[in-house]
């Protein structure tokens, strides 16, 4: 290849293309739980709207709910970078066929950021605070009974004295407007190329380099749409997680409208997810202690997604 001006500006044209267009179509999985926000400074800052109490008749005036300093939290951006150099000899002697999917390697690592830092933060939940300055699950977040008297409510499935704990594994009610989780992006990911012969890096040691950066990052929504359990995945347990999601109410006393309506499983449950969802008959656990197959009420009720971002061999509780 000869290494002039225009075949360089050339070479960095169609690898930013290759970029561009690779990484619209990395999967991910982040979306399905986590909702977008847009970014224009260094940092977010997020009112806890979480206890509106609810639309009311309009008599009189209107009954005004202040946001107030201390309910409210803030997401600060980060940089995230990438780059990889090629030696001048190499270019020269036609040996770049790698460039383009190594370019494109790039596009896949930007794209599956956003799902590090959401399942990141999501496995650290237990033990990270959130919007309510509690640990995101907990076992006594702050909230109304159906008389509309404040009372405390769970998020945090543990397994029973009696059973062993497995990897974790989470409901999401996903059907609002707020999402259980956050993803943050203040630039989006592009390809920055030191390809003149006149940069430092190519005079100096002879390589050309090829980088992306951009900033973003995650954050806790609301835990009220999140359950996390580390109990055995059988129906029992599931039904009690179900039901600890959608026995939560506003302040008007008005249900929160939180049941679930997907579960994500490790891989190492898969084949518990499975049974549990899509098959009609399970073996269930009687009275007396006895073991037989029965109909299974949960099947089709809830979407299931495996993901390997969830720890599956690690047990963390």
């Amino acid at each position: 290849m000869d290494i002039s001006i225009g075949s360089m500006n050339a070479l960095t044209a169609r690898l930013s293309l290759a970029f561009n267009k690779y990484i619209p179509t990395v999967p991910t999985q982040y979306g399905r739980f986590a909702m977008t926000v847009p970014s224009s400074a260094g940092e977010n800052i997020y009112p806890r709207i979480a206890e509106l109490p609810g639309l009311r008749e309009f008599l009189g005036q209107r009954v005004v709910h202040r946001i107030s300093a201390q309910e409210r939290f803030t997401i600060v951006n980060r940089t995230f970078e990438e780059t990889l150099s090629v030696r001048r000899e190499d270019l020269e002697d036609d040996q770049f066929g790698f460039l383009t999917p190594a370019i494109q390697q790039l596009a896949a690592d930007a794209g599956t950021l956003p799902d590090k830092l959401v399942f990141g933060l999501l496995e650290a939940g237990h033990r990270t605070k959130g919007m309510d300055g509690q640990y995101y699950f907990d076992a006594d977040h702050e909230g109304y009974g159906r008389d509309g008297k404040p009372t405390g409510f769970s998020n945090l499935l543990r397994p029973a004295a009696t059973e062993r704990t497995t990897p974790a594994w989470y409901l999401f009610n996903n059907n609002n407007p707020m999402k259980p989780m956050v993803f943050q992006t203040r630039r989006p990911f592009t390809v920055t190329a030191r390809t003149q012969l006149s940069d430092g890096v190519v005079f100096h040691r002879n390589e050309f380099e090829w980088g992306t950066d951009g900033r973003c990052n995650a954050g806790y929504g609301l835990h009220n749409f999140a359950l996390r359990s580390t109990a055995p995945l059988t129906p029992e347990n599931l039904g009690k997680a179900i039901a600890m999601m959608e026995n939560q109410y506003r302040k008007d006393g008005q249900p929160y409208n939180a049941r679930p309506n997907i579960l994500f499983a490790p891989t190492s449950l898969e084949g518990e997810a499975r049974a549990l969802l899509e098959k009609d008959f399970v073996p269930m656990k009687t009275p007396d202690g006895t073991w037989v197959t029965g109909s299974n009420p949960w099947s089709g009720t809830l979407e299931l997604v495996v993901s390997p971002y969830l720890n599956a061999f690690a047990v963390t509780d």
